[in-house]
């Protein structure tokens, strides 16, 4: 398979969102349900209502066949959007009913009976058409269908009377024993709003029938605009008119439950489709469900169009032979960052065009930042309130966290977006150490950048050939020369305290036993110091501990991350000579256990870090020295006992999801109250 078709599930075809639960749930209260029944599948376009149409009739025609201990199902299926087209508001009204009422009367056996209702029908049909040709709903011809369909209505009252006739005869036909009458009413949300709500109020009015049972595929909100003109714009004190005429209308609101659906089962269904990779690790199927949730979302419409763009930027990849080791799409890191590529241009097309120039996002500063925004950012009056609560929170302290927040809030649609964008930034640097990372986006963006739709020519990015393009300052005085520019407004930072520790820092990685080595490309050594942001260890090219030089109005401190050790119960330490306080980086805390909220995040869960005040604390070389052959030990020889991102993600899982007196939700909420308890730390004598 090539392209993934937009189009809804089959009756028949596979549940690869793992819905299931819902259809059955649903199928059995329509086999037990009195009637008349009026059931509204909601949920925004794309979001999979057909789709579930589809399983529920499947359901109701296998128990047709299969079940012999209840009577069968007669169902009836409108398209209410192609009744629309090429016709005005009142034909397409009137369309509906016809084909519901022509399939009712296909059922009846009784010729005559079925002869007198179709003419009642089209008397009603004529009246209401005599409205007028193509003219749409104005004053008088909305008052006109009112008259004619409201419930005092002589002419609806006995059209209701004839068709209850009809359906209490179908029901007991020995030829066509039906039960119960079900009729679906699909794509309500692809029809002007408006004519949307007139459909709703005919159905109720006519259909209001024993033994019937309506489901209708509908958007809350289309309810919400078709009411407008009723109503006015909908506001918190209006609003209970607004769920008054839905209630009204609707017995029992189902939502879609897009928050529930197995992302990553179904992403990676349809990239096993179209063959996106074929190497022999499997993809991550949860990073994939993070990337997907933190971007486009879980709305099945825009899955599959991300899947058409893999599969077209396969196709190309393939077709220009220049590849190694015969297939771009053999490693597994490579085809996982592809993925978070499209992910990302769909979605953030200004942030994808950000990577060509600095794919190493982690070195993206104020500088950088400028160059996007020209400081627009700063105009807004909030501005300095908004950045001074961002950046004094741990989702914005880092120096690239801030440039993505300035470039965010200079654009209206990506503000509320900011946090998204930097959650899903930051799977990718706690998944790829910088040295990797790099190479492995411009691999990526050298190779999507044919499905992208903007402005910008990315196509013919590459990546370096034979080594790592550095991305890094070459050493500890360029770097520091980098740090004065970026806080360009403060003479005296950083202060000769904050310099004369990291020099130490750096004194004994350097010395024995480290013998640590500034990052050269195509140079290796077990310990690597790079200098971005901040300056970080590497330890066999996984990340062990990093120091930054952060600003304050009283000066500035430093920030000292390093490695937990399963040793210590993977709990951060608290130094009792030196009084250095180590804590979880990002906390994520439950708010309210009832309904499953959560605050916080994640990252960074197998580091431990602290704030150091130069002045006050005395970090000595011993402390230095232990804690970084701590953290070496910890990322090497215990590197499967650490606690990492991907097993907090699933234990939030378990506390969204699972039900509350499970295993599992349980162990959940034990683990979050416990591992990111501030007073829950390792006291040790240094």
């Amino acid at each position: 398979m090539v392209g993934i078709v937009d189009e809804a599930l089959s009756s028949s075809g596979e549940d690869a969102l793992n819905i299931t639960p819902y259809k059955e749930a649903l199928v059995d209260f329509i086999k037990r349900t009195e009637t008349p029944m009026t059931i509204g599948v909601q949920g925004e376009w794309g979001s999979g209502k057909t789709s579930l149409l589809n399983q529920i009739w499947n359901e109701l025609d296998n128990s047709n066949k299969k079940d012999h201990t209840i009577p069968d199902f007669r169902q009836i299926w409108v398209n209410s959007w192609e009744h629309s087209l090429l016709c005005t508001p009142e034909e397409a009204l009137l369309k509906i009913v016809n084909e519901i009422i022509q399939d009712l009367l296909a059922a009846d056996s009784n010729k005559n009976r079925a002869d007198k209702i179709a003419s009642g029908v089209q008397s009603v049909m004529k009246g209401a058409l005599r409205l007028g040709g193509s003219a749409a709903f104005g004053a008088t011809g909305a008052s006109t269908i009112d008259d004619i369909f409201s419930e005092n209505s002589n002419s609806i009252k006995q059209l209701r009377a004839e068709l209850s006739v009809l359906v209490k005869e179908i029901r007991t036909l020995e030829t066509n024993p039906f039960g119960k009458i079900v009729i679906y009413v699909d794509d309500l949300d692809r029809i002007e709003p408006r004519d949307a709500v007139k459909i709703l109020e005919l159905l109720k009015n006519i259909f209001n029938i024993k033994d019937c049972v309506f489901i209708l595929a509908i958007d809350y909100q289309v309810v919400v605009k078709g009411l407008k003109e009723k109503f006015g714009e909908q506001t918190p004190e209006n609003e209970w008119e607004f769920r008054a005429f839905f209630d009204k209308i609707i017995q029992l609101p189902f939502t879609m439950p897009m928050g529930n659906y197995d992302i990553g089962n179904y992403v990676i269904d349809l990239l096993t489709k179209i063959e996106f990779y074929s190497g022999d690790d499997e993809l991550d199927d949860e990073l994939i469900k993070k990337f997907v949730e933190l971007s486009i979302g879980g709305n099945p419409r825009s899955i599959k169009r991300l899947i058409n763009s893999l599969a077209l930027i396969k196709i190309f990849n393939d077709k220009s032979k220049e590849h190694s080791d015969g297939d771009v799409l053999v490693d597994k890191d490579v085809a996982s960052v592809m993925f978070a590529m499209v992910c990302l241009q769909i979605a953030y097309p200004e942030i994808y065009e950000m990577l060509p120039s600095e794919p190493v996002f982690t070195c993206w500063n104020d500088d950088y930042a400028y160059k996007i925004t020209q400081k627009k950012e700063e105009s807004d009056k909030s501005w300095e309130k908004n950045f001074k609560q961002a950046t004094e929170s741990k989702d914005f302290d880092e120096t690239w966290e801030q440039c993505l927040f300035r470039v965010c809030y200079a654009n209206p649609r990506y503000r509320t977006k900011a946090m998204h964008i930097s959650k899903f930034l930051g799977l990718l640097n706690d998944e790829y150490n910088e040295e990797k990372i790099g190479d492995l986006i411009l691999t990526a963006l050298g190779r999507t950048a044919v499905t992208s739709i903007n402005t910008k020519e990315i196509v013919n990015i590459r990546p370096p050939k034979g080594s790592f393009k550095p991305h890094f300052n070459s050493g500890y005085d360029d770097w520091l020369l980098r740090l004065k520019a970026d806080k360009n407004n403060r003479d005296n930072f950083p202060s000769n305290e904050s310099k004369a520790l990291i020099e130490k820092y750096l004194g004994v990685l350097k010395a024995a036993p480290f013998y640590a080595k500034d990052f050269k490309p195509g140079e290796d050594s077990d310990y690597i110091i790079k200098y971005s942001g901040g300056i970080t260890v590497y330890f066999k090219k996984r990340k062990i501990g990093e120091m930054y030089i952060k600003p304050s109005r009283k000066g500035d401190f430093i920030r000292w991350r390093v490695s937990k050790h399963h040793k210590h119960e993977n709990k951060p330490l608290r130094l009792k000579k030196s009084g250095i306080a180590f804590k979880t980086p990002r906390v994520l805390k439950i708010t309210d256990r009832e309904n499953r909220e959560y605050s916080g995040a994640y990252g960074y869960v197998d580091f431990m870090e602290a704030t150091i005040d130069p002045l006050n604390h005395n970090v000595s070389n011993e402390i230095l020295s232990h804690l970084i052959e701590e953290s070496a030990d910890a990322k090497w020889h215990h590197k499967d006992r650490i606690i990492s991102g991907k097993k907090c993600a699933h234990h939030l899982e378990n506390f969204e999801t699972k039900r509350k007196d499970s295993e599992e939700f349980l162990a959940a909420v034990d683990f979050i109250e416990t591992y990111f308890d501030d007073s829950n730390f390792k006291e040790i004598d240094l």
